[in-house]
């Protein structure tokens, strides 16, 4: 199945995905979902996509896998690399958000989000 074409307002610097790894989390910024933040493990890697296993929780709250509605099968998709903001992070023993991993997505996903209202205007 073909990935879902996202617009994304995300901008990398060279060398950005290089750390890249299977088994660790990243973060993503998705045009179709206003709810943050959005953070998964990467299960694949390919050129221009990866495969994320999502997982649901809040900033201050317990994360845990996600699950597709009404099903036990794992939230699985393939997503352009492009949309990733922030990659290669482990959550804290008690599966919550180190403070800086927060602090940092706090401001990138609030940055981005100021930078996408202002180009629609």
């Amino acid at each position: 199945m073909a990935p879902r074409q996202r617009e994304n307002p995300v901008e990398h610097v060279d060398g950005f995905f290089e750390g890249l790894c299977v088994g660790k989390f990243d973060a993503v910024l998705l045009a179709n979902w206003n709810k943050e933040p959005v953070i998964g493990i990467i299960k694949e890697i390919l050129e221009d996509e990866f495969e994320i296993h999502y997982w649901k929780g809040t900033y201050f709250g317990k994360w845990v896998p996600q699950n597709k509605i009404r099903s036990t099968e794992p939230w699985i998709d393939k997503l352009p690399k492009e949309c990733i903001i922030l990659h290669s992070f482990d959550l804290t023993s008690d599966m919550k958000l180190q403070p800086t991993t927060r602090k940092h997505l706090k401001n990138n996903y609030a940055l981005l989000k100021t930078n996408a209202n202002s180009e629609n205007l």
